[in-house]
Parts: structure tokens; sequence; C-alpha cells
């Protein structure tokens, strides 16, 4: 701290306590005077005591601030007063130099309509009325600068507009000469506006020479001129972004030059004629607001804002689509794409490498444009590539960028990989609907005998790459720590920890089980015989897609399930593991053992056109091991949860699965030998010794839960006996069926009646 700043600090310090004094010997002599009534009311005899008058201040060269008054009307007064300046002085000049131009347009137009003035006459009387509101504005400028400003960009707007129209309307001077004199007058504006230092001035003056936007349609030479015109415009702007941070001026600009060219495109673009015009001057406008911006913001110390990325990313977006939107037009535009994309990212790329030896005093811009860089690298992909190859380099590049970000200390590349790794994946979905619709549509109409090789194919590969982006950026997510001075990657990444495994277990399940019903889709077609009357289809290979796909679930969860208990040891994953076995298990028993079922009676029947062959019974022997091995990891994770209430659901689900299971190898090996009436028979048969083997295993592992069960089975076996087995069935069966269950219900009374007997022994020799 200077020696003068502690000057001013001690002076305030001592103003402070002066009036604290005075107001401390305020409060005294009002008091005094109290006590004074108070005495003379008690004492009438006695004179009143002299008050003791106030401590005068301590004298100093400095001059003491008053203290404020408590009301409120000088503040009301001073506010006033604020309004009644700003009105008087700032307000009113501007509102009546647009009215002055308005009235002299007006007259203008009068004398005009009703011939009084001829085209040279009024370009000279207009040029005389600009240099007035100059000469008048130069003379004021010492007493009423804000005035003298005003004044000053009115008479330069006014020459702008004289200078078009005696070229353009007129044609009294050629075009050299008109864009000479817009330089001229471009280039005194922005001197002006350096001296004045006011925003207004240029706002008014240079910008407002905007209101020239005459869209010329009938030909590229005028659209030439008006850009050029427009481009000298923003060339005075690029100026005063050097001296100035007036971002007001540059916002306004910005917005008046795109929509002059957004307006042209929208109403006289054609395409063959105004290509380059369109790519030139777009390209031009690009780079003198995009030189701006990073000019002023090397200017100001302040960080990037909002505003500034909205500037940024508007500037660069607005270029792109007008290239985009062009080039599109042309007919042989769709070839040029990709480059053009690309060559928005080389425009970034270059200021990342001007900035790159700024980086200490810009490194938030230099991330910034760098991501720009990526983005535009990004979008070329799609724009001139097509299908699974935008996949594959989306998930590729992901996988870089999280890498740089975490690895070497880069936070905008690791958030930038992050919107990058959902475009990939939701790049994959759609490969998948777009595989579904031409396989579908292909093999089924047009030429069922070219085929796709099952897990040689180029979507197969894209759902590998895919997988191992997921793959890769969560181990390098394990691995090493994120930047925690980043807010946003502090709530972004404990999401991606659980997200990045949950995508890599989804892409690899999803990939390899398309490929599976690929292949059972194909040979389904495959079998097409077409004749007039319709198409026959071996049904068959349907069946055994749906058989297979649970097979396929089955391996793959416990494939995971073996793989985490090895190496991952996650009990979250294992808990998943455990949840979509059991969700698997249940698809089996209502869909896949009626898959089995159709191939059963598909093997029985008598098929003209089709042998229906010995895997149609075999492959439910193969089912089996997958869902004895999938029940097994539920088992298994259950009992490590050790939870009383979980083991007793996960029991009752097994002995269910096992019943329905044997409920339909009864129900097959029935069929196949032709016994086709017994099946209800046998089922009550087969349901009650269940039942009683419950009763007894429950006895033996003391597990109530399991006894109750046998006793319930009981009942349903004994309900669907006599509401529905008995119904049409011979006395012979009744007889047998009734017999066999009574026998079980004994044998599983007398159990229970053992049981008691040798649970009251065993109390009476204790006793």
């Amino acid at each position: 701290m200077s020696d003068q700043q502690k000057l001013d600090e001690l002076l305030q310090k001592l103003q402070a306590a002066e009036m604290r004094q005075q107001q401390l010997a305020f409060d005294i002599k009002a008091l005094r005077k109290q006590l004074q009534v108070y005495q003379t009311k008690q004492q009438p005899e006695e004179k009143p005591v002299e008050p003791i008058e106030p401590v005068k201040p301590v004298v100093n060269t400095v001059k003491p601030i008053a203290p404020v008054a408590p009301t409120t009307k000088p503040a009301k007064a001073k506010e006033k007063t604020a309004w009644e300046d700003f009105i008087g002085t700032n307000l009113l000049n501007k509102i009546g130099i647009a009215v002055l131009v308005i009235g002299i347009s007006f007259g203008v137009k009068y004398a005009i309509d009703h011939q009084m003035l001829n085209p040279l006459t009024r370009i000279i009387l207009g040029y005389i009325a600009g240099a007035v509101l100059l000469v008048i504005a130069i003379r004021l400028k010492k007493n009423y600068t804000a005035f003298s400003a005003v004044l000053l960009s009115g008479g330069i707007a006014s020459l702008y507009f004289i200078t078009y129209a005696a070229y353009d309307f007129y044609q009294f001077i050629p075009q050299v000469a008109a864009f000479g004199l817009m330089v001229v007058f471009t280039s005194f504006t922005v001197f002006a506006a350096l001296q004045y230092k006011q925003q207004a001035l240029a706002v008014i003056g240079l910008v407002g020479a905007y209101a020239v936007p005459f869209l010329l349609s009938d030909g590229s030479g005028r659209v030439v001129v008006l850009f050029t015109y427009v481009a000298i415009i923003n060339t005075g702007i690029l100026v005063i972004a050097f001296k100035q941070d007036w971002r007001g001026l540059f916002r306004f600009a910005f917005v008046i030059t795109w929509l002059i060219v957004l307006a042209w495109l929208v109403t006289d673009y054609r395409p063959e004629k105004h290509l380059w015009i369109s790519l030139l001057f777009s390209l031009i406008y690009f780079i003198q607001f995009y030189f701006a911006f990073v000019v002023s913001r090397f200017i100001s110390t302040i960080n990037l804002g909002i505003g500034d990325i909205t500037m940024i990313l508007s500037n660069s977006f607005i270029f792109y689509g007008i290239g985009y939107g062009s080039i599109t037009d042309h007919p042989e535009g769709e070839y040029f794409l990709g480059l053009f994309t690309v060559f928005n990212a080389v425009i970034h790329f270059a200021v990342c490498l001007i900035l790159y030896y700024k980086l200490r005093q810009a490194r938030d811009i230099f991330y910034f444009i760098a991501g720009m860089v990526l983005t535009f690298l990004t979008l070329a992909v799609p724009v001139q590539l097509e299908g699974n190859w935008v996949t594959a380099i989306w998930a590729l590049e992901a996988v870089l960028l999280f890498w740089i970000g975490r690895n070497k200390g880069f936070p905008v590349y690791e958030i930038l990989a992050y919107p990058l790794i959902g475009l990939a994946l939701v790049s994959l979905l759609h490969d998948w609907s777009e595989l579904d619709l031409l396989y579908d549509g292909y093999y089924y109409y047009d030429a069922p005998e070219i085929a796709f090789w099952p897990f040689i194919n180029v979507f197969f590969l894209t759902g590998l790459i895919v997988t191992f982006m997921f793959g890769v950026t969560h181990k390098i997510s394990t691995k090493t720590e994120h930047n925690t001075a980043n807010k946003w990657l502090n709530r972004v990444v404990p999401i991606m920890r659980y997200a990045l495994p949950a995508g890599f277990l989804f892409v690899l399940f999803i990939t390899i089980m398309r490929e599976v019903s690929l292949y059972f889709n194909q040979q389904y077609y495959l079998t097409a015989i077409k004749s007039e009357e319709i198409n026959q289809y071996n049904y068959d290979w349907l069946s055994f897609k749906t058989v297979w796909l649970i097979n396929y679930c089955s391996l793959f969860v416990v494939t995971l399930w073996f793989v985490n208990q090895r190496i991952i040891r996650n009990t979250i994953l294992n808990n998943i593991a455990a949840g979509a076995g059991a969700l698997i298990v249940i698809i089996y028993l209502t869909g896949g053992l009626v898959e089995l079922q159709a191939l059963r009676n598909a093997y029985l029947s008598e098929d003209a056109y089709f042998i229906h062959g010995f895997w149609n019974i075999g492959v439910r022997y193969i089912t089996y091991i997958f869902i004895d091995a999938t029940l097994f990891i539920i088992y298994r994770v259950v009992k490590n949860e050790n939870k009383p209430s979980l083991f007793k659901l996960e029991r009752l689900f097994f002995h269910f699965t096992l019943l329905t299971i044997l409920s339909s190898e009864l129900l097959t090996w029935l069929t196949l030998a032709q016994v086709l009436d017994g099946s209800r028979l046998a089922l009550s048969i087969l349901w009650g010794t269940y039942a009683l083997y419950l009763i007894i295993w429950g006895l033996f592992k003391d597990f109530p839960f399991l006894r109750m069960a046998g006793i319930g089975l009981f009942g349903i076996t004994l309900a669907k006996l006599f509401l529905y087995d008995l119904t049409g069935m011979s006395t012979i069966g009744k007889t047998i069926v009734l017999m066999i269950l009574g026998v079980l219900l004994l044998i599983a009374s007398f159990i229970y009646n053992k049981r008691k007997k040798n649970q009251e022994n065993t109390n009476e020799s204790k006793n």
C-alpha cells in the first residue's frame, strides 16, 4: 500500500471518529435537558444545571463528511435529477437526430415525387447536409462531447446513404470511386469513435451504415458489390476491436451481417451462379468476426463467459450452416460436404496453433477452440462417410480424447469425450436399426441366396469397436483420477463410473446376440420355397432362434459371474448377474419351453416340404445345461448374501423351475411314446410325488417353508384333479390317480406323525 493510500485511509477514519463524537455530544446535550426538566419539578427553588456544550471536533484540513439524514426525500430528488439528466443529455439527442433524419427523408421524398429536385441536386444536397452535420459536430466537440458524437454519427450515416445512392440508383460515380469514398467514411468513423470514446457513435455511425441492405438479385456483380460493402463496414469494426472492448458494437454488427447473408440466401440464391460468392463472403465475415473475437479476448483479462461462448459457437455454426446449405443445393455438392467440414476444422486448428504460444495468457480460449477443431472433425465423419464408418471413427476418437484428457491432464478433452461416447452409442443403435430393415426387406422380397456372414461382417466389427470404447474408457477412469478442480467433471464422473461398464456390457451383449439372431433369421429365409399360391418356410429355425438366444443369454450371464468371481470381484455385478439369470429362467419357462414343444410337435408331424431332424428333440437337453448353470449362480449369489428371506425365495424359485421342467419333460416322453390320454394322470402323479418330496426334504433340512410349499402343491394338485383331470377321464384312470395321490398323502401324514412322536420322546427323556 502506498503512502497516499495510507493517508487517505487515516483521514477517512478521522472523519468517522469526528462524526461519532458529534453525535455523542448531541446525545449528551439532550439527556442533560431531560434531566433538567425533572430536577426543576422536584426542586423548583434551585437553578437549572447549565448544559454541557458539545466537544468541538478536531480541526483539520480535510472537509468532514456530513451525516446522511434519515429522510428519503433527498434520495428521491437525486434519482429524479439522474433520470432527467439521462433523458435530457443522452436520450433526447438520439431521438432528435433520428427524427431529423426521418423528417429530411420525408421532405426529400416529397420533392422527388413532385419533380422539385433532379437526381444530381438530390445527391449534392445530401452531401452538403452530411457535411454540415459533421462541421457542427466538430465545433461542438469541446464543450458538448456526447451531443457532438450523435451529430457526427448522423452525418456519417448520411454520407453512406448518399454515396450508395449516387452509385447504385443514378450511376453518377463509378464502383471504384463509390467504395473508395466508403473506405474513407469508414476510416473517419473509426478514428472519430476512438477520439470521442463513445460506443454510441460507433453503433449509430458505423453499424448504422448497415441500413443500406439492398439485396441485388438480378446478377452476381451487384451481389458482390453489396457484400464487399458489408465487408468494408466489418473491417472498421475489426479495427475498433483492437482499441476498445465494445462488445455491444461487435454483437450488433454480427447479427446484422449474418441476417443480410441469410436473407439473400433465402430469396435470391441460385447454386449454379452464386455458390462461390456465398462461400467466399461468408468465409470473409466468419474470419472477420472470429478475429475480432480473439483480439478482444486477448485485450480483456476476463475468462470466457456464456456470452463469449455463445458468440463464437454461433459464428462458427452459422458459417458452417451457410456453407453446408450452399454446397448441398449444388448438383455436385454432396461430394464436397466432408471436405468443407474438414476445412472448418482446419481453420480452428490454425487458430489453435497461433494460440499455442499464448497458452498461459488464454488457456481457456485455447481449450475451447481445440474443442471446436474436434467438433468439426467429428461432424466430417457422418457428412462424408456412411453407416458403420461413422460409428467406428467416433468411438475411436472418443477413446483418444478420453485418454488425452485423463492421462495428459487436459480436462476439456475428457469433457468433450463424454458427448462423443453418447454419439457413438446412438450411431451404433441407428446402424442396428438399418440392418434390421435391410435384412428383413432384402431377404424376404429380393434375393435370399445372398447372405451376411455371422460374426464376419462390418456390423459385428462396429459393435466390438464400441465395446472397446466403453471398456478402455472405463479402464482409464478406474486407473487415474480426474481433475477435481473442474466442477463439471465432479458431477459427471460419479455417474460415468456406472454408465461406462453398463455400456460395455450392454453393447457386448447385444452385439453377439444380434449375430446369433442374424444366423437363424438367415437360415429361415434361405428355406423359402416359392410358389404361386404362398411361400413356404421352415419355421423350426425361428423356434431354434428363440431357444439358442436363451442359451446365449444364460452363457453370457454365467461367464459374467465367473469373470467377476475370478478377476473383478464386484458385489453389485454379482447381484446383476443373479437378477439377469432369474429373468432368463423365467423367459425360458414361459417362452423357451413353448418353442421346445413346437420343435417336438414338428418332429412328430409329417411335412411335405421339410425334414425335421433329431435336433428338434436333442436341443432341449442342451438348454438344461445352460439353465442348470444359471440356477447355480443364482444359488451362489444368494448364499453369499446370507439373507434368510432371500434364501427362501431362491429355494422356492429353484423347485418351481425344476418341477416345470420335469413336467415338460414328462409330457415330451409321453408324446414321443404316443401316450396322449394319460397326460393329465401323469402330471397329477408327478406333482403329488414332488409335493411329498418337498415335505420330506423340508423335514430333513428343517425348512418349514419347503414343507409348506409341499402342502400347497398337494392342494393345487387336488384342485387340478377334481376340477380338471377327472372330467372325461376313464374309470380306471380315476381309480389309479386317486389311489396314488391318496397313498402319497398318507405317507406325508405318517411322516409328520412320526416326527411329532420323536419330538415328544426326546422331550420326555430330557425331563
